[in-house]
């Protein structure tokens, strides 16, 4: 499993499981050969081998992304259950591989890419469905973004982080690095701040998580075999 997400509201946390085609939900506090406490699985879910998503604990609803979709469940869900709205469709721009929510300002951020093109960051209002155009579109030359990217955002100021995986290999490049963008941002608007670049230490990103209270960004690398914390008050 590539993703995990801990609901700290009601003290759960979410994985994918791409062989099964299901969303697995456990206690927060499960240990050992423990049962999920609910499995979303079935034909009617039209998962197709997830690998990531997003937990919105304050609207209550798990965003799945597909490969030219984002699949939206109830939280509570369980079950052969079909979801609760698709975004999907030409005007999309879809190609996705990673998805986060912005619930402050009720925003849908999908990152990814469609056919050979390179990585954007796609804003959409977060009840959106069907085919519908995006808000906004990050992407381009001056956005350093080139691979699929691993994102987070941090509501209360309205930013994005978005890993871009670059090339991977012993030496680091200019391609691996963590950007930072405001949700009012369109176009090809080069990362406010970066982590990462051509001395630094990332070489292959895998994850990402936020710790506000201690003004830090984690990242873990899958090169390095190690967890990464970088100290990064300016955006919090």
């Amino acid at each position: 499993m590539h993703a995990i997400v801990y609901d700290a509201i009601h003290d759960e946390f979410v994985v994918p499981q791409p062989f099964g085609q299901a969303i697995l939900t456990f206690r927060g506090d499960a240990e050992g050969e423990e049962p999920p406490i609910r499995v979303i699985q079935g034909l009617r879910t039209r998962l197709r081998a997830p690998d990531r998503l997003e937990v919105d604990p304050v609207n209550n609803e798990i965003f799945v992304p597909q490969q030219d979709s984002v699949l939206v469940f109830p939280r509570e869900a369980s079950g052969n259950v079909a979801p609760l709205r698709e975004l999907k469709g030409p005007d999309t721009q879809m190609g996705s591989s990673a998805v986060a929510v912005d619930p402050v300002h009720d925003l849908l951020i999908v990152a990814g890419r469609k056919g050979g093109n390179n990585t954007t960051l796609k804003i959409f209002g977060r009840t959106d469905e069907g085919n519908v155009k995006p808000r906004a579109v990050i992407g381009g030359p001056n956005t350093g973004l080139t691979t699929n990217a691993l994102i987070r955002v941090f509501p209360p100021r309205g930013e994005i982080l978005a890993v871009n995986r670059g090339v991977y290999g012993e030496q680091a490049s200019s391609g691996v690095f963590v950007g930072v963008w405001s949700v009012e941002d369109d176009g090809d608007v080069p990362p406010r701040w970066t982590i990462g670049g051509p001395n630094g230490m990332l070489r292959q990103p895998r994850g990402m998580a936020l710790d506000p209270k201690n003004k830090s960004v984690i990242i873990s690398d899958k090169y390095l075999n190690a967890i990464l914390t970088y100290y990064f008050p300016e955006i919090f």
